[in-house]
């Protein structure tokens, strides 16, 4: 990243200080300071930032932002003291902006923004300097990070912005003004938060459309009634509505594109899963807004690859395993269940499902509404959690084998026992179930 200066960071923060250290970068978590960095001492839940200063110092960290009450010891950093800290890591984000103007891209959505971002990323390589969040930092305290650990160097920034809770997705507007925003499939997702469903949700994401400087909105086609107060130009992209200005489909073992009605394209391309060309295709649409003509696009294709635990496939002993286990909702089920492999012949396919957190009230209509989807693409099913006892209730009306269990230890063991060469077992569940862990029990090293 391009060097700031303390006492510059101050300014910006409405501190006044002498002259101080440079800073060679920015963390909100003390394990992950470097040399040279400074720290922004949050508030937390549990525990609060400022009790984290000597381990800091320890780290190489060179000063800390705290709050302007704090009266500890500074362990030999610098402080700038601050009314609140969170809005300083948000300025100074703003402020970076300014500092190294940047074309941002936007990217929301229920199911497959990080996914999105990631193909948008490597496709748009193929014309410009590129750079993008890092990891999923997509959130009101980690997106910051994205914007003042960036090189300063990127002509595109392609920025994922996640929410729980409405506004969430304008605060993040606030920060970086998308030029070019893109909206990915919308479903039901954090529904404690959303009593209205879906229609709530959708008017949420379309916040991303809200700055007078976002000049080209992208949207899956299904989400057009929602972008029909925006005044600049609108790009819809589909795989079932021939009508969308970018509709992809299979055609002889490959896929074509057409481009507002006209046959464009027609690739190879890595992936087979209609929820993966979905996102791929979103990212096409992009770069067509971007300006790449389809040569530079092409040549980029292959270089796509899935981030981790987003549809990860690999064989252990003879099994095709399916790592989904980034995260979960209802739509992201029915998108994993309806792509699994073809087991081998004699084979069986084996769903383990954990609990889809922040559901709310629609927590136990949506776990059974995922257990008779299941029915038709599973043979037997593993339930890891207390919330996800319907999603099991649904599927065995069927009769077809579920069963429900209270920790991954078990769930592990009876996967242990059922599974074989030949079969395809599937794992997945909200972040904070970890679903990961149970192949490190069953296909280590994976």
């Amino acid at each position: 990243m391009k060097p700031w200066l303390f006492h510059e960071i101050a300014r910006h923060l409405g501190v006044v200080c002498d002259e101080g250290p440079g800073v060679a970068g920015f963390q909100i978590d003390s394990r992950l300071v470097g040399p040279g960095e400074l720290f922004f001492a949050l508030k937390g839940e549990r525990v609060d930032g400022e009790m984290f200063l000597a381990e800091v110092k320890g780290r190489g960290g060179v000063g800390a932002v705290v709050p302007k009450g704090y009266a500890g010891p500074d362990f030999g950093l610098a402080l700038i003291r601050v009314e609140d800290v969170q809005e300083s890591l948000r300025e100074l984000a703003r402020v970076s902006l300014q500092k190294w103007p940047v074309k941002v891209v936007g990217i929301t959505g229920s199911v497959g923004k990080t996914t999105t971002k990631e193909f948008a990323a490597v496709l748009l390589g193929g014309k410009f300097r590129v750079g993008k969040n890092l990891a999923s930092y997509n959130s009101q305290l980690t997106f910051p990070l994205t914007l003042l650990n960036r090189s300063g160097e990127e002509e595109v920034m392609v920025l994922e912005m996640g929410m729980s809770q409405a506004g969430e997705i304008r605060k993040l507007v606030e920060i970086a003004p998308p030029d070019v925003a893109v909206v990915t499939k919308v479903a039901l997702a954090h529904g404690a938060f959303f009593p209205g469903g879906v229609e709530e949700i959708a008017r949420a994401k379309g916040e991303i459309f809200s700055h007078p400087q976002t000049k080209v909105a992208i949207f899956d086609h299904s989400f057009g009634r929602f972008v029909e107060g925006f005044v600049g130009t609108r790009v819809s992209f589909s795989l079932e509505d021939r009508g969308a200005d970018y509709f992809l489909a299979p055609h002889e073992g490959q896929f074509t594109i057409d481009e507002r009605g006209v046959r464009a394209c027609q690739w190879d391309v890595p992936f087979q899963q209609n929820h993966i060309l979905h996102d791929f295709l979103a990212a096409v649409a992009l770069c067509r807004q971007m300006g790449m003509v389809w040569e530079e696009i092409e040549r980029q294709v292959e270089g796509l690859q899935l981030p981790k635990m987003r549809f990860e496939q690999f064989e252990r002993r003879g099994i095709a395993f399916v790592n989904d286990a980034y995260n979960a909702s209802p739509e992201s089920m029915r998108a994993a269940l309806s792509n699994l492999p073809v087991p081998k012949e004699g084979g069986k396919r084996i769903a383990v499902l954990g609990v889809m957190k922040e559901l709310g009230p629609f927590s136990e209509a949506a776990h059974r509404e995922v257990g008779h989807f299941a029915q038709k693409y599973v043979d037997h099913l593993l339930v890891l959690g207390k919330e996800a006892m319907p999603l099991c209730e649904a599927f065995v009306e069927v009769k077809k084998p579920g069963e429900c269990f209270e920790d991954h230890a078990s769930v592990a063991r009876r996967l242990e026992e059922l599974m074989s060469a030949g079969d395809v077992v599937l794992v997945k569940g909200s972040r904070s179930m970890k679903m990961e862990t149970i192949l490190d029990y069953v296909a280590p090293s994976h």
